[in-house]
């Protein structure tokens, strides 16, 4: 009876394990191109510009607006202006943020998902004086303090800052038309 029992465990066992390994990928690599604001999008344009209508740009053929590096644009009704950025730090894409810019430089950075190493690459996130340095910033040239222990975290954050200032240099005009 256990000869016949035991191979559709396994493999019962086998499949449910591939499933959820399956989900969690799927979730931790999952980049919303349908041009609606989720949840965590609306939480991080709150903290940028607080409580107001936002709209996901897309072009002339309906599909999210994007450009190199950035994976949407979405601006207020009062013509604030965020990137959704996902930038390398130490893991690959691990750095989910929005940046918001003005013609003053960078407005501010709230994270969406940092998929850094707890308690190091994390750090960026953490420590709000290592953000502040980017506020303000309106060229990519500019000097920049890391983080102990980030090293690679920060320098994808400095990344996702200067991808977001020179597409809004850029691509002004497009976007705020």
């Amino acid at each position: 009876m256990l000869k016949k029992i035991a191979p559709p465990a396994v493999l019962t066992i086998i499949c449910t394990v591939a499933s959820a390994l399956l989900i969690i990928v799927y979730n931790l690599t999952y980049v919303d191109t349908t041009g609606i604001i989720t949840d965590e999008l609306k939480a991080g344009l709150t903290e940028l510009y607080g409580e107001k209508e936002y709209t996901m740009l897309k072009n002339e053929d309906g599909t999210v607006m994007t450009f190199d590096g950035v994976n949407s644009v979405i601006v207020s009704s009062d013509n604030d202006v965020a990137f959704e950025v996902i930038a390398n730090g130490y893991a690959k894409g691990g750095i989910h943020v929005l940046v918001g810019v003005s013609d003053n430089g960078v407005e501010g950075i709230s994270f969406i998902n940092l998929g850094e190493t707890p308690g190091l690459g994390t750090k960026i996130r953490d420590d709000k004086n290592f953000v502040k340095q980017f506020i303000g910033i309106n060229s990519s040239d500019y000097e920049f303090s890391a983080l102990t222990g980030a090293t690679f975290s920060s320098k994808g954050l400095k990344s996702a800052a200067d991808t977001a200032l020179k597409t809004y240099q850029e691509h002004k005009e497009d976007i705020l038309k």
